[in-house]
């Protein structure tokens, strides 16, 4: 079983364009990679937990925002 954030990279290493975190969770729920265990909003907590993985990792961040809400991986 994969972590939230693992399993979001997972769908946007395949993912043909950047996704905003409500796309994320389908996506992870759909391909069976992570499903919320009973939180009542985890687009915020996934959300919550990108910017702060940005903010402390900088330039070796796994991922990169690249609009409002829209994240992408850091290549």
């Amino acid at each position: 079983k994969l972590s939230q954030m693992a399993a979001a990279e997972k769908v946007l290493a395949t993912a043909k364009k950047p996704m905003n975190c409500r796309e994320l969770v389908e996506a992870m729920a759909k391909k069976r990679l992570w499903s919320s265990p009973g939180g009542k909003t985890p687009e915020a907590t996934l959300y919550a937990a990108l910017l702060r993985h940005i903010r402390t990792k900088g330039k070796e961040a796994r991922f990169k925002k690249v609009g409002p809400g829209q994240f992408a991986l850091n290549r």
